[in-house]
C-alpha cells in the first residue's frame, strides 16, 4: 500500500499530546503515513487515527486494515466531530472534540476492555493546560521545524472554514509563561505556531510577543490580515523573531469576501498590509481560493499578478473545496452544486479538481486555473526574481535559508499531489 511519501509532513501535535497523557507502561508507537510505511503487524489492542476530509478515505483504508487483525480502531480530528455518524461506520469507537480532555477515560475504558462507541468531550475553557512527549517524533523525517500552539480557534467566521465549524467564533489559549517554557526546552529555535490564528485581541497578542521577544527565535505563523490595521504590532511581531506571516487573503474579489463572509478584509488594504510586513522584513506566504461566484477566468492571473507584484515568499491558489460541517458545504447542497456529495469518499476523486459547479466557470476551468496558478508562481525564473527581494525575502540569512527551503518543498509538492487520488492502491 505505499506510495510517495510526503516533502512537506510537520510534526503531528496532536500525538505528542495525547502520548504524555497516556501512561508509562502503556506502549506507543507512532507511524506517519505520509512519511512512512504502517507497519500493520506489529502487535497493538489499539490504533487511534486523525482524520480530516482529505484523509477520510486513506484513514478508512488503514482501520481496514487493523480490523482484519482484530485491533480495536478509534478516530479522532476535524472529520470525526464534523461526521462522526459517517466515520462511525469504520471506526469502533469517534471522539468527537478535542481528544485530550476523553483521553483518560478511553485509556481507562480500553484497560478494563469496555471502550464506547462514542466519546464527546467537554469543551476547552477560555484557558487551557496541555503538555507534549515529543520523543514519538525521534527518527522520523518531518520538516526541520518545531510546531508549537498557544491557541486553537478563531473569531472569525468564514463560511468554508473547518475551524469555525468546528470550534464556532472563539480562542483559546495556553498560559503565556507555559508556552515559553515550552519553547525554552526545544532543540530547535526555527518554530512553527499551529494556531489557526495567532491574533486574539490586540492587547493579549502583544504580551504573548513581548514574552517571545526574549527567548532568541525565528517563527512563522497563520494569522489574519487585520493585525495590518495596528503597526505597533507588526512592528513587535518582528522584533519577537517573526520570519514568516501566512495570511488568506482568499479572494482579491470584494463580492467574494462579502460571500465568504469574510467582512474584516478590505482588497483595497491588501498591497498596503503586504508592504507594511516586508518593511519590518516579515515575508508573507498568501493563500487563494477560486471558486466564488464573483470569480472568473481572470480572476487566476490577476492574483498571480498580485503574488509576483508583491513578491510573496510562497502563494497557494486553492479550488474552494466545501468540508462537512460548513456553512459552504451545507449551502452548496442546498443549492445542489455538488458534483460529489461526498467528494472525499469518491474513488476517482483527485487532489486539485473541482468538487462542485462554480457561477462563472466550469470545474474544469477551475482546476486547471489554480494549477497554472501554481505552477507560474513557481518556476524557476519567478523563484529567482521573489529571491532578490532584499526588504524581506532575502533581507537576512535567516530568511534567505527559509525561502529557498520552502520554495524547493512548496515546487516539489505540486507535482507529488496535483491530480493523486486519495486512496492509495
Amino acid at each position: 500500500m505505499g506510495t510517495a511519501k510526503a516533502v512537506d509532513a510537520a510534526q503531528p501535535l496532536v500525538f505528542a499530546i495525547l502520548a504524555n497523557l497516556t501512561p508509562p507502561d502503556i506502549e506507543i508507537q507512532l507511524f506517519d503515513d505520509r512519511i512512512e510505511n504502517i507497519l500493520f503487524d506489529v502487535e497493538t489492542d489499539l490504533a487511534v487515527i486523525t482524520i480530516g476530509a482529505f484523509t477520510a478515505m486513506r484513514a478508512y483504508q488503514i482501520a481496514k486494515e487493523y480490523k482484519k487483525r482484530n485491533v480495536h480502531v478509534i478516530m479522532g480530528g476535524a472529520h470525526a466531530t464534523l461526521a462522526s455518524q459517517e466515520v462511525s461506520n469504520h471506526a469502533d469507537s469517534v471522539v468527537i472534540g478535542d481528544a485530550e480532555l476523553i483521553w483518560p477515560e478511553i485509556i481507562c475504558d480500553l484497560l478494563k476492555n469496555q471502550l464506547k462507541p462514542f466519546y464527546k468531550s467537554s469543551a476547552l475553557t477560555s484557558i487551557f493546560s496541555t503538555t507534549f512527549n515529543r520523543s514519538v517524533f525521534d527518527n522520523k523525517k518531518y520538516l526541520p521545524i518545531n510546531i508549537v500552539q498557544w491557541g486553537r480557534g478563531c473569531t472569525k467566521s468564514c463560511d468554508f472554514c473547518s475551524v469555525n465549524a468546528f470550534y464556532g467564533e472563539k480562542q483559546f489559549h495556553r498560559p503565556i509563561n507555559e508556552v515559553v517554557v515550552e519553547i525554552e526546552t526545544l532543540n530547535n529555535n526555527l518554530i512553527f505556531f499551529a494556531d489557526d490564528n495567532l491574533l486574539y485581541n490586540n492587547a493579549k497578542t502583544k504580551e504573548f510577543l513581548t514574552n517571545l521577544s526574549k527567548l532568541n527565535i525565528k517563527y512563522s505563523c497563520q494569522i489574519s490580515i487585520d493585525v495590518a490595521n495596528d503597526e505597533e504590532l507588526v512592528k513587535l511581531l518582528a522584533k519577537s523573531g517573526c520570519a514568516v506571516v501566512l495570511v488568506g487573503f482568499e479572494s482579491l474579489n470584494a463580492a467574494n469576501l462579502k460571500q465568504m463572509n469574510k467582512k474584516w478584509s478590505s482588497v483595497q488594504k491588501y498591497e498596503k498590509a503586504v508592504q507594511l510586513f516586508r518593511d519590518y522584513g516579515i515575508m508573507v506566504y498568501g493563500t487563494f481560493v477560486f471558486g466564488y461566484d464573483g470569480d472568473s477566468l481572470d480572476s487566476f492571473k490577476y492574483t498571480l499578478d498580485f503574488t509576483l507584484k508583491n513578491k510573496l515568499l510562497l502563494a497557494n491558489f486553492n479550488p474552494l473545496t466545501p468540508i462537512p460541517g460548513t456553512n459552504l458545504y451545507t449551502r452548496l447542497i442546498k443549492e445542489k452544486r455538488m458534483i460529489y456529495d461526498k467528494w472525499w469518499l469518491a474513488p476517482d476523486y483527485m487532489y486539485g479538481k473541482a468538487t462542485f459547479y462554480p457561477k462563472n466557470i466550469s470545474p474544469d476551468e477551475l482546476a486547471e486555473g489554480c494549477f497554472m496558478a501554481r505552477k507560474k508562481f513557481n518556476t524557476f525564473k519567478n523563484i529567482f526574481n521573489r529571491c532578490l527581494d532584499k526588504k524581506a525575502n532575502a533581507n537576512s540569512l535567516t530568511n534567505l535559508k527559509i525561502f529557498l527551503i520552502g520554495n524547493y518543498v512548496s515546487r516539489s509538492a505540486i507535482y507529488n499531489k496535483q491530480w493523486s487520488l486519495l486512496s492509495k492502491s
